[in-house]
């Protein structure tokens, strides 16, 4: 995840798991208007560009219509592609409520801009999923509607992300800021390593340690036996990104613990240690 797109020609954006979200909802609102299920649906990305989505299943759930969508991630290696998204789409008073279902992670922590206890839907997809939905409610008998956002297998895809040392429990997050994923980006990356600064400090913990993996973090772990876990946060090759979070953030105290190629890179006045950027 740590190569630019730009110096990988030739690759496929992908959409990420709000725009599949958005998606979902659109095509089980529009069955529920309608009365049959649409093959395909488009709608209007976070960033207002429009994209179309084959709709992978539609069925009939008690008073709700469901349609689900195949997360496509492009050529991103993202532990979400392949995944299905499904929405649930109910009729309500007014407006539209959004819920997550089974495989959508509950936020159990602080700092991640979200309330404790609701379901880890970010808020440019909860917009997005309203947008589409209203879109499609507009001219119909229905004034509202009520979407339950669920994941198949979403826990078990969940074990491959940082979600539950950020305390998303239960499955995966339904994110994205602008609807599509660019292969081998950085940003996706970065986001989490700033998520993981920011529950730290909603912790009440001013120093933090910054690992490459697994095997320097375990290694900063035995080293540091009274820290929590959150106080531990693994950032691969983004030192510099995580450590601008870490400042901005009024971290007192960082500490770096990798391997020595990584640290030269490191002393060397080098911030992204990738050996495509930086080499020793």
């Amino acid at each position: 995840m740590n190569v630019d797109a730009a110096t990988r020609p030739g690759l496929r954006t992908g959409y990420t798991t709000g725009a599949c979200a958005a998606a979902a909802a659109r095509a089980a609102t529009r069955y529920l208007v309608r009365g049959s299920p649409p093959g395909e649906i488009e709608i209007t990305l976070p960033n207002g560009h429009a994209a179309r989505f084959p709709v992978a299943h539609a069925e009939a759930a008690g008073a709700a219509r469901r349609c689900a969508v195949v997360k496509d991630g492009g050529d991103d290696p993202d532990v979400t592609h392949g995944a299905w998204i499904v929405a649930d789409v109910e009729p309500a008073a007014a407006g539209v409520e959004i819920r997550g279902g089974a495989g959508v992670a509950t936020v159990t922590r602080p700092g991640l801009g979200l309330e404790v206890g609701a379901p880890a839907i970010n808020p440019a997809p909860r917009r997005n999923i309203a947008e589409m939905v209203l879109a499609e409610l507009a001219g119909s008998e229905l004034r509202g509607a009520r979407v339950t956002v669920s994941v198949p297998r979403g826990e078990e895809i969940a074990r491959g992300t940082m979600n539950a040392r950020l305390g998303l429990l239960g499955g995966i997050s339904i994110l994205g800021t602008t609807g599509v994923v660019r292969p081998f980006s950085t940003s996706a990356w970065q986001a989490s390593v700033a998520a993981a600064v920011d529950v730290a400090r909603a912790q009440g913990l001013d120093a933090i340690v910054l690992t490459t993996g697994g095997r320097t973090e375990a290694h900063a772990m035995r080293r540091r036996p009274g820290r929590p876990e959150a106080g531990f946060v693994q950032v691969g090759d983004a030192f510099g990104a995580a450590l601008r979070h870490a400042a901005r953030a009024g971290l007192r105290r960082v500490e770096v613990v990798a391997m020595v190629g990584k640290l030269s890179k490191l002393a060397a006045g080098e911030l992204q240690v990738h050996a495509a950027r930086a080499e020793v």
